[in-house]
């Protein structure tokens, strides 16, 4: 059975970007908790606080990715599926950045100030540093990919069943190889239904 990153063979190019860029905050996730780990700092209970967000909605993420792959090899995953899919990452990451949330907000803080003449932001008493900033821009870009994907399955064509497809030039992109027409066999095709077109 297919798992995370084992896409079918003709997939959209779209939709193995969308998987991919969320995958790769699952990786990313991954390294930043280990780096949370293993590097001394006094504020390590805060960074792991930032850092729940991240490491629930990965989960979640995950299995979502690995569903839509599944139904994507079976030839099932119809625009309303990928859809509902959609929704349900989104809603779990409201989920899981609540109760991030509570638990940011019960983690011992700091006693951090900016000096005079001096940039950049406090956080609970903790000034963020740059391990601590990418990972708030991580964040960020983690819902953005949720959201984009979301957004994505307004560009697909409605199908009841099969695989999904999208308008203009993936059209004729699949899921499923027994649907499709070599590229020779489509281009005689189209020169067929030209009416400018002569032999």
């Amino acid at each position: 059975m297919p798992f995370l990153l084992a896409f079918p063979p003709n997939a959209s190019p779209r939709l193995k970007g969308l998987q991919i860029c969320q995958l790769s905050v699952v990786g990313l996730t991954l390294v930043y908790t280990f780096l949370a780990a293993v590097i001394p700092s006094k504020h390590k209970a805060f960074t792991f606080s930032l850092l729940y967000g991240l490491i629930f909605t990965s989960i979640t993420t995950s299995i979502l990715i690995n569903k839509e792959q599944k139904a994507g090899a079976r030839g099932l995953l119809t625009k309303d599926k990928y859809a509902k899919y959609q929704l349900w990452k989104i809603a779990a990451g409201f989920v899981m950045y609540f109760i991030a949330f509570i638990g940011f907000s019960i983690t011992p803080g700091g006693n951090d100030k900016l000096g005079r003449n001096e940039n950049g932001l406090i956080m609970n008493g903790v000034r963020i540093n740059t391990f601590q900033s990418i990972i708030l821009w991580t964040s960020t870009f983690n819902w953005i990919f949720m959201w984009a994907s979301l957004f994505y399955s307004c560009c697909m064509t409605k199908r009841e069943t099969g695989e999904i497809r999208l308008e203009g030039e993936e059209a004729n992109i699949g899921l499923d190889q027994e649907n499709t027409e070599s590229d020779e066999a489509y281009a005689r095709r189209l020169q067929a239904q030209d009416p400018n077109w002569q032999a």
